[in-house]
């Protein structure tokens, strides 16, 4: 089974974010005849991934600037399920349907840090067009590496771009650990893994399917 991340590494979530936050400052200063670029500060200085999701974030942006309930709560649906699969890494599509073709086992793990925002997590999934080539999914509030999985077995591989979700991997048990590096993330692919094994690295799924699928490797 090849256990896979989502966020940053299947998903360039932080360019879902960056768009939703352009197109609500968007309607936002359209409706109120503000400036838009000061909208859009005041949108990003407020925004906590963490601590909202888009859509409660858009509630209290409609009560904030008095937008008409509803508009703002839209524009995000319609992103994240209309516009969802733009924000999939086209390497990374490729990867799963590879391993469909070579009817290996994928099951997504993503993890949100509260229960709120299991619910928008779930319509990214849906979303992104990644579903049909996923055998399972696990969108929890437990760490990654604290589930009720082998992580033991010499034939799960981990692949995800987290110093800290690598380590608790390795940690649990995992030896067969693969970091995604995207460009596009320096905050973490800026820090080293605390492990005492050699992770092997990559910024392009394509190089995983050309070293380890193509040679069977893994």
């Amino acid at each position: 089974m090849y256990y896979i991340d989502f966020d940053n590494t299947l998903y360039e979530t932080g360019k879902l974010t960056r768009d939703i936050l352009d197109e609500l400052a968007k309607i936002i200063s359209t409706s109120k005849k503000l400036d838009y670029q000061e909208v859009l500060a005041d949108l990003r200085k407020s925004f906590n991934s963490t601590l909202d999701n888009f859509n409660s974030f858009a509630k209290k942006l409609t009560l904030k600037y008095g937008i008409k309930d509803g508009i703002l709560q839209s524009c995000v649906q319609k992103i994240i399920i209309l516009k969802g699969s733009q924000y999939v890494f086209p390497d990374a599509l490729n990867f799963l349907k590879k391993l469909k073709e070579e009817k290996e086992k994928v099951c997504i793990l993503t993890y949100v840090a509260q229960g709120k925002n299991l619910n928008q997590q779930s319509l990214k999934l849906a979303g992104s067009g990644i579903l049909p080539y996923v055998t399972e999914v696990y969108n929890t509030t437990r760490y990654k590496f604290e589930l009720e999985i082998n992580y033991k077995s010499k034939s799960n591989i981990f692949i995800d771009d987290s110093p800290r979700d690598l380590e608790g991997f390795y940690n649990a048990g995992a030896r067969k650990l693969i970091r995604i590096k995207k460009p596009s993330n320096e905050k973490r692919t800026s820090k080293e893994l605390n492990i005492p094994i050699k992770v092997p690295t990559f910024e392009n799924f394509n190089d995983i399917c050309n070293i380890y699928l193509s040679n069977k490797m893994i």
